[in-house]
């Protein structure tokens, strides 16, 4: 189903299934998102001139945008923003739009993936990218319960720097591809797989038409693609199994065809609340694709284009007949011209399944079988039945089709036996109808090598998944974090440098747990608060100054560092030791500050860490 868009230049309040071209070429104005949205709502903005110039604003509308009490300001050319509500925030997809004329050029959806899929990769390569999971700021926001907006500037970044507390390294099996969660449900309708359409189209939702997207998940945890929507009637049977001894088709007793692609295990780590785990091969481990799903050059659909009129399917008399005839004589009160038609099915009594009528003599009432008869027949008891057929041409082999008819046109046309091997095909129709009256249909093939075969990029696998377990092997992951402090942002830190360096880590010198803090030895006295400003010189004008992440015995660690501090000074704390306590030794963060590239940041409300504790720290990245 094509998208239809409509231009706005003016404020507009979207509603559910909006498809928006946003044209600010006479100035900026405001998109407001629906109000009280339901789970699958969706609205897409296309820029339509340069947000760049003229900046759009997009109203959350008493909802949260990724989570946020904030309206968003789209202000990048050329892009698409598609807003997909979860029940909890309107999530945001970006992708390009060029603004070349429509139909003369276009960025295909691959170039997503192909990053996605290369970010991925980069984590399990032999020289793999160094990439940690970072954790930060535990120092409370102003309000704990609404943490502060994170914005991609090199000050946000200074400040998630200044707030390091520790970092851990990100390996190949805490990457995968994921593509958003959609679980079956009872009662709509699902977008049946197409080669004709976009599969941005295949993969989009509008609930107030009650349509969604091409593929489930089940409650056996197997995902399926729509082959076959039943005419666009709604899915009212879950499908069950994968039906391997079949090809891993389904088809379920609404008429609804699917087809297996994989399973995902309850322990896999990328099965998330709105998130399933994608894999790029039959072949990879924990997924159970399988070879006998993944066919290439599959036909199991066919779409009729025009359905035509003047079509009929008879019930004739012929003359009584024996085995292995080819010529039958029509009965004389049979209309031939009007009911017979070269190449149009027939069967009955004695009639091999797949017959089909060569030639037609109406002179001398006689018709010829594409096969000779298997057994006598005809005669006044035993009629025969002509019908309008459909059959599939090309390079492939199989796709056998049966005709329903409606009236006299043609409602559908079914694989009665599906095809493969095709790379191209055509469907021809034969019956009664001529002129201006006969059908057309297409047949629907596959991607190379079969359904399946790379569900990731079939079902649109833009998006990475990151889950880093910190903690996994002891809480304070061999005494490099502390078990009592707490972190308030998280992300994704790439290509660091060590400590006074001015290259990058390489994958073989980076340790899988890192410390970022400033580590500070002092002699024994009065403990320092966590959270506490401690200092050198005075409060009011301090030559070093940090805040207390944590402290273990005389050992305390400090984030927010400025100034150089002085071995043999004393460290003195705002609340806790005025007088100070004399510094002995200082052990600084394993990297650099500020180097390197944080790839994602994302600011969250407290967690506070304990003794036997361990957090899984899980994002996606979108491409």
């Amino acid at each position: 189903m094509a998208i239809t868009y409509t231009r706005k230049t003016s404020n507009y309040t979207a509603v559910n299934g909006d498809a928006i071209i946003a044209d600010t070429t006479t100035g900026s104005f405001t998109v407001t998102l629906p109000a009280s949205p339901t789970v699958g709502a969706s609205v897409i903005i296309v820029d339509g001139n340069d947000w760049s110039q003229n900046n759009l604003t997009v109203n959350r509308n008493g909802s949260l945008i990724e989570d946020l009490t904030q309206d968003l300001l789209l202000d990048l050319r050329g892009v698409k923003v598609e807003f997909i509500y979860d029940g909890t925030t309107w999530e945001i997809y970006v992708s390009e739009a060029p603004l070349e004329p429509e139909g003369r050029a276009y960025t295909s959806t691959k170039i997503r993936f192909n990053n996605a899929e290369q970010f991925k990769e980069a984590f399990s390569e032999t020289d793999a990218s160094v990439g940690y999971v970072f954790i930060s700021k535990h120092l409370p926001w102003a309000n704990e319960a609404a943490p502060d907006i994170i914005t991609d500037t090199v000050a946000n970044e200074k400040f998630i720097w200044k707030n390091m507390i520790a970092a851990k390294k990100i390996t190949g099996n805490d990457v995968e591809l994921v593509i958003p969660k959609k679980e079956w449900a009872a009662n709509v309708k699902y977008t049946q797989y197409d080669d004709t359409i976009t599969l941005e189209t295949l993969l989009s939702s509008n609930t107030s038409a009650n349509v969604y997207q091409m593929y489930v998940i089940n409650s056996e945890r197997n995902v399926y693609k729509c082959l076959s929507n039943n005419l666009s009637a709604n899915s009212t049977v879950e499908p069950l199994g994968s039906n391997l001894g079949s090809k891993g088709i389904i088809q379920t007793a609404d008429g609804y065809l699917w087809k297996y692609l994989y399973n995902i295990e309850a322990t896999n780590k990328f099965f998330a609340n709105n998130w399933l785990p994608a894999p790029v091969s039959i072949l990879q481990l924990d997924y159970d694709g399988s070879a006998n799903a993944a066919i290439d050059g599959e036909i199991t659909t066919i779409v009729v284009t025009d359905n035509g009129s003047g079509y009929f399917n008879s019930n004739i008399n012929v003359s009584a007949f024996a085995t292995s005839c080819t010529v039958l004589t029509v009965d004389a009160a049979v209309d031939m011209a009007s009911l017979i038609a070269v190449n149009m099915g027939i069967s009955g009594n004695g009639i091999v399944g797949d017959t089909y009528i060569t030639a037609v003599d109406l002179i001398n009432r006689k018709i010829n079988l594409s096969y000779a008869t298997s057994s006598s027949g005809g005669g006044t008891a035993n009629t025969l039945t002509v019908s309008t057929r459909a059959k599939v041409s090309g390079d492939g082999t199989g796709a056998v089709t049966s005709v329903t008819l409606s009236g006299n046109t043609i409602q559908k046309i079914t694989l009665t036996s599906y095809g493969s091997g095709y790379s191209y095909a055509n469907v021809d129709i034969y019956g009664t109808a001529t002129g201006a009256g006969e059908a057309a249909a297409r047949a629907i093939i596959s991607p190379k090598y079969g359904h399946g075969y790379n569900s990731a990029k079939e079902l649109g696998g833009y998006n990475v998944m990151i889950n880093v377990k910190i903690g996994d092997n002891d809480t304070t992951e061999g005494n490099l974090i502390s078990a009592n402090t707490s972190f308030r942002t998280y992300g994704l830190l790439r290509n660091p440098h060590k400590y006074g360096a001015n290259t990058p880590v390489t994958y073989a010198n980076s340790n899988s747990v890192v410390q970022l803090t400033t580590s500070v030895t002092l002699i024994a006295g009065t403990a320092y608060n966590v959270d506490e400003l401690v200092y050198q010189g005075s409060l009011s004008s301090p030559t070093f100054s940090g805040y207390v992440e944590s402290s273990n015995g005389n050992t305390i660690e400090l984030t927010n560092v400025q100034g150089t501090i002085v071995v043999g000074s004393v460290l003195k704390g705002s609340n806790t030791n005025p007088t100070g306590r004399t510094v002995t030794s200082i052990s600084y963060p394993e990297f650099e500050p500020y180097t390197g590239d944080i790839l994602y940041g994302e600011n969250i409300t407290p967690i506070t860490r304990s003794p036997g504790q361990a957090e899984n720290i899980r994002f996606v990245v979108k491409f």
